[in-house]
């Protein structure tokens, strides 16, 4: 120590710029004095062997805060000093207690995978637009431990490893098979009980007479076509300023089904807005006033199960969890009739509740008779398929339940069930038929119904859906009253 080190020392602590004061600016204005002692020669292989492994452990020099030396020019002498930041590479190493620093993040790197368990606990927990379904996925989620939980998360892991073809090909092999038959089939004749609704719905495909005369005018400037008199209803006498209003209500109400169909293509939407913007309101506008005064409406059903699983196909890994469809026609009777209260104590005396395959509270009383599955314009067919055919099976199996309970089997035969099927625009029907003798349910497909693409394909539609409604109400809704029943129709003043 020398000697004004000792100075200092007795007269107390120094302040960090008076030590820094003593010091030379620059490294090579140091004295190399004794004191400093005898360093080591290296070697130029050491030097960079050392370098290396300081570099690799990210080891910061101490000198490596100080200033750079000068640098020369070409002709030997000093040159400016360089006013250049060294960067300095933050230590990696993991000290014994450390915990390792999280690296920069990589905006390019691929994004990392999210657990899929964070995301239903996170999702559909906590956010109300998903209340329904977090109060069904926390359930599953917190009995996990349960025995019917392993059983069911079973179900669910084969459920995941059967895909629809597979399912498909499943069906026909069930204990009821189902197959699948082109229109016309040589194999599967088209079923007489079918052939007049299939005549009048071909019929409709021709587009005549689907508009009205009295909306003409404001016709031809939407649709630019003058000349298509076979487009309008011809009629003998003249409009009521009613059914005037009632056919301009209906075309203004086409005109913006067709931009929300519009809409939802564009925008990719998903099926919940295809269903809200477009189906219902062309259900809605084809069932409002004469066919809801016959005891025929629709429903929304997306939310309905198949609540057992004794309805299902005898399938491998299927499921009723996610084989849903979206709508239904019902028969709905008008409330505090003597049909209403017959139904209401039909449905009391089942064990679940309920007349369909389904006790969902909003149709447990109100006979399904028309099942409608939707898909998005790029959505899988496959899908589509295996979903009417599971809900058909359960379908056709309950009214069989039904016909046991009133003792009827066998007294009865199971009559069609039509199926429509949407894929984006485009409404398609399938006709689903039971032959009791092979335990076998044939749908044959397909059948145009008209498209959502445009105002005069949507007139189409809605003239198919009035079709159906009529088929409902003159032959499903009187079989059902006799066959389930057990009562003549006629008595409840329901159909011929």
């Amino acid at each position: 120590m020398t000697e004004s080190d000792i100075r200092s020392e007795r007269s107390g602590p120094r302040s960090i710029e008076t030590w820094l004061s003593e010091h030379p600016e620059f490294p090579e204005h140091y004295e190399h004095t004794a004191c400093l002692g005898k360093q080591r020669k290296r070697t130029k292989a050491t030097r960079a062997i050392g370098s290396s492994k300081r570099r690799a452990l990210g080891i910061i020099q101490p000198n490596a805060m100080a200033p750079p030396s000068p640098t020369k020019n070409k002709t030997g002498t000093k040159g400016k000093q360089a006013a250049q930041k060294i960067p300095i590479t933050p230590k990696t190493t993991r000290g014994r207690r450390g915990k390792q620093p999280e690296p920069p993040e990589d905006p390019e790197a691929t994004p990392r995978a999210i657990s899929h368990h964070s995301l239903l606990t996170n999702t559909l927990r906590f956010d109300p637009r998903n209340q329904a379904g977090a109060e069904v996925e926390a359930g599953n989620l917190e009995d996990d431990h349960s025995e019917d939980s392993k059983q069911e998360s079973s179900t669910r892991s084969s459920q995941r490893t059967l895909s629809p073809r597979k399912a498909r090909a499943y069906m026909q092999d069930a204990e009821i098979s189902v197959q699948l038959a082109k229109i016309p089939s040589s194999d599967y004749p088209f079923p007489s009980a079918a052939q007049t609704l299939r005549n009048d719905l071909r019929a409709l495909q021709k587009r005549k007479g689907l508009l009205d005369l009295s909306i003409r005018e404001i016709a031809q400037v939407k649709l630019g076509i003058d000349d298509e008199d076979a487009l309008y209803k011809t009629r003998g006498n003249t409009v009521t300023p009613e059914e005037s209003f009632r056919h301009l209500r209906t075309w203004y109400n086409v005109v913006e089904i067709e931009s929300a169909a519009e809409e939802c293509e564009v925008e990719d939407d998903a099926e919940a807005s295809w269903n809200t913007e477009v189906h219902s309101r062309i259900l809605r506008e084809a069932l409002r006033g004469h066919w809801r005064s016959k005891n025929i409406w629709y429903k929304d059903i997306t939310t309905a199960k198949i609540f057992d699983k004794e309805l299902l196909p005898k399938v491998p890994g299927l499921s009723a969890k996610n084989k849903l469809v979206d709508f239904a026609i019902i028969v709905r009777p008008q409330v505090s009739s003597v049909l209403d209260g017959a139904v209401k104590m039909k449905c009391a005396s089942m064990p679940p509740k309920s007349i369909n395959q389904t006790d969902a509270s909003y149709v447990r009383n109100k006979p399904i008779a028309i099942s409608m599955e939707v898909k998005r314009p790029a959505g899988n067919e496959d899908i589509a398929v295996v979903e009417l055919q599971t809900w058909v099976t359960a379908h056709y199996k309950m009214l069989k339940v039904l016909l046991d309970s009133n003792d009827a089997p066998g007294t009865f035969e199971l009559p069609i069930l039509p199926l429509v099927q949407v894929q984006g625009h485009t409404w398609n029907l399938w006709i689903a038929e039971y032959k009791e003798t092979e335990d076998q349910i044939i749908i044959h497909r397909k059948i145009s119904l008209g498209s959502t693409d445009e105002v005069v394909g949507i007139y189409q539609l809605i003239a198919s859906v009035q079709r159906l409604a009529q088929w409902v109400a003159e032959e499903y809704q009187p079989w059902w009253i006799k066959a389930v029943l057990g009562v003549d129709p006629k008595t409840l003043g329901v159909g011929s």
